[in-house]
């Protein structure tokens, strides 16, 4: 007996072979796939179309983007967690509880949660339901606790818990947002200074409390580092001396009427001017902004001078105090101080947010199960028709489907324009997608009800004709999930619509360029304000006014001003158009002579020729142009990472757009008739035109 090969087939979808998942037992194909035969590498989560939460279960790392990994990595959790994969088939929100698999770890803990809370997640058919899961989810997150170890400010009772809540989060600098991993260390802190107060002793300064001292110290202990450090500077080379002497001309702008730019410049100038010696005459210092502290740090340490050595030894007596007051006041628990402390430790409002916390952390686990339930189902409900759309497009291409890829339909004009995907920012998708050589749309939309939902759309137009269509129209847009939006154009992309539009393409243009400049040669809207404001002034220019601007002019343009001689101009061109078009008209019937001499069919023959001549040109061309319309890069100017190549031929074309669908058995009727006079008169018109040829063909052969 031959053993049954399992083959993975593969078609023809917009115009490249792809794997199409006929069901959920392809799903372990798909997993053996080589990437390069997916049609899609990666795609924008914003761009897909569907339940959100569905795509961000996808997305694990939550970068906005679902990836190739990340759909085997789904499926083959899908194929973990289940004991039939097989259940996908029927693409519904509900799943028979017994479907998990209990030799699995992660599946195991499930069923034990689902048969703790069987009265919430199953229905009367014992089937877990997407829509108890998430109803008890937002029941649950609805509270304070939100289970994810975070407490907010409404999450805490009573006083004491709620003093050290906000102690914690104004040191913390996280207000409104407390961490259990920030209270353990503020009471590991908070225990650490209180022991080290209790045998710290304040460090003297000699043999005095050094806080007077200390203070004024501090106060102009950088000026004095400064002064030394400039010192430093001309002691190595009295060059750096030239520094600190201002040259007239290159002062700095100074505004002498602004005293907070001239306490400024004092502020940022030396306490006195350097010198190699590293010597400073406190009862000398030059700068009168510090003039004041200098002399209070002169009094109170007894010192007329100071050099660097001395500052040096100054600087290290201070050091033990320095290290006491780090600790006491860089600690951030001590910042409240041994009596606030103290306080917090003994009245039970750590003990408070700790059972808080174990509340919140029994409550995240629930609801983590409920979000792997709710991925359960979502996986079940929609893989099979995801992976049509990424390892496949066979939804895309498929019009009686709804495709993730595509945002909704246009409809303008009388047609529907299926071919539309979101994108965030329309220049950057132009910049790419004007490649492609697609005609496109771009709108900006807004949902209908109060909360409007402002999106941006590409269209593509595959079908009918841009006539009607320009940037301002307005628009109406519906989505895959029903939701009208409105909006209107904001930009376009002039490309290949069909066959017949790329052909007379050339001639339209043609006609619109002729129109335009029969529009100018007739318009003498210009002449007409010129003459009418030369008769409201009611004045000539004086002769010999007019005399000495004729000197002035070139000969071309008197000649040009002077009427006998336009006369005499016209004339000489009237002759010559007038014996130009005799020559022409002789030409003319000369050939038409000729031609009629012909017999019929060589005469349609040639018509065909010169026709080809024309036409076959011009249908390559549009043949050409409608071939290299390239739907991959319209996809990929909005973020995605299409694996294959995709063409937009004329059957693609018919499914993108549509007309209108009217109901079966519709009967159209003329409610208001034409007129007879407008008919009748056409005919006439008609059957005149047609004499006049007849009599031509007449006359001709009888010649």
């Amino acid at each position: 007996m031959k053993k049954r090969i399992n083959k993975v087939i593969f078609e023809n979808i917009g115009g490249s072979f792809q794997f199409n998942a006929r069901n959920a037992g392809d799903l372990h194909k798909i997993l053996q796939l080589d990437p390069t035969a997916w049609a899609a590498l990666c795609v924008p989560v914003n761009s897909l179309n569907g339940d959100r939460e569905f795509f961000n279960a996808l997305d694990n790392d939550g970068n906005n983007m679902v990836r190739v990994d990340e759909v085997k990595t789904a499926i083959s959790w899908l194929f973990d967690m289940l004991k039939d994969i097989n259940v996908l088939n029927d693409r519904t929100d509900a799943l028979p509880a017994e479907a998990l698999r209990e030799d699995n770890t992660e599946a195991a803990e499930l069923v034990g949660f689902i048969r703790q809370h069987a009265t919430e997640l199953l229905n009367d058919k014992q089937l877990l339901e997407l829509g108890r899961i998430r109803s008890k989810l937002a029941k649950l997150q609805a509270g304070p606790l939100a289970g994810n170890g975070i407490l907010v400010a409404a999450a805490i009772n009573g006083q004491a818990a709620n003093e050290l809540y906000t102690d914690i989060t104004t040191l913390y600098n996280t207000p409104g947002q407390l961490s259990l991993e920030q209270l353990e260390k503020f009471s590991a802190d908070a225990a650490s200074f209180l022991q080290w107060s209790k045998t710290a002793e304040k460090p003297q300064f000699r043999n005095d409390d050094p806080v007077k001292y200390y203070s004024c110290f501090k106060s102009i202990a950088g000026k004095i580092d400064e002064y030394f450090r400039f010192c430093e500077l001309i002691r190595i080379d009295q060059a750096h001396a030239r520094r600190f002497a201002l040259d007239p001309e290159k002062l700095p702008e100074l505004d002498l009427q602004n005293p907070a730019q001239i306490d400024e410049l004092l502020k940022n100038a030396p306490l006195a001017r350097p010198d190699a010696e590293e010597k400073l005459v406190l009862s000398n210092t030059n700068n009168p902004f510090y003039q004041h502290t200098v002399e209070t740090f002169r009094e109170l340490f007894k010192l007329d001078t100071l050099t660097s050595e001395e500052w040096a030894k100054l600087k290290a007596e201070f050091a033990p105090y320095q290290d006491y007051l780090a600790k006491a006041q860089g600690d951030l628990a001590g910042q409240l101080g041994c009596e606030r402390l103290a306080q917090h430790l003994a009245n039970g409002g750590i003990d408070e947010l700790k059972s808080r916390f174990a509340e919140d952390k029994a409550l995240g686990s629930v609801i983590q199960s409920l979000r792997k339930l709710e991925r359960l189902l979502l996986y079940c409900r929609y893989m099979l028709e995801f992976v049509n759309n990424f390892v496949s497009f066979e939804a895309f291409f498929d019009s009686d489907q709804s495709s993730m890829l595509q945002a909704g339909q246009l409809i303008m004009d009388g047609k529907s324009y299926n071919l539309a995907v979101w994108i965030d920012d329309i220049p950057s998708h132009k910049k790419i997608a004007v490649r492609s050589g697609l005609c496109l749309l771009y709108l900006e939309v807004a949902s209908s009800g109060k909360q409007a939902i402002k999106r941006k759309v590409a269209v593509a137009v595959t079908g009918g004709a841009m006539t009607r269509i320009y940037v301002g129209k307005p628009a109406f847009f519906v989505d895959n999930d029903n939701i009208t939006y409105h909006g209107r154009i904001v930009d376009m992309v002039d490309g290949p619509i069909s066959f017949g539009q790329t052909i007379m393409a050339p001639f339209r243009r043609l006609s619109d360029a002729i129109s335009n400049k029969l529009q100018k040669l007739t318009d003498f809207s210009n002449t007409e304000k010129e003459l009418n404001t030369a008769i409201d002034k009611g004045k000539m220019p004086a002769q010999q006014t007019v005399m000495q601007q004729n000197n002035q002019v070139p000969f071309s343009q008197r000649f040009l001003n002077n009427g006998t001689m336009m006369v005499l101009a016209g004339g000489l061109s009237l002759a010559a158009l007038g014996a130009g078009f005799s020559f022409v008209l002789k030409a003319i019937t000369g050939a038409i002579t000729s031609i009629s001499a012909l017999p019929i069919h060589v005469i349609l023959i040639w018509i065909a020729v010169f026709l080809s001549i024309f036409l076959v040109p011009m249908a390559i061309f549009a043949f050409l142009r409608l071939r290299k319309r390239n739907l991959t890069l319209f996809l990929e100017a909005g973020g995605w990472a299409v694996n294959l190549p995709m063409r937009l031929n004329i059957h693609v074309s018919g499914i993108f757009t549509r007309g209108t669908q009217y109901p079966a058995h519709t009967v159209f009727k003329v409610m208001h008739k034409p007129r007879r006079r407008r008919s009748m008169l056409f005919i006439i018109l008609v059957m005149l035109v047609l004499a006049v040829a007849a009599a031509a063909l007449w006359y001709l052969h009888r010649r």
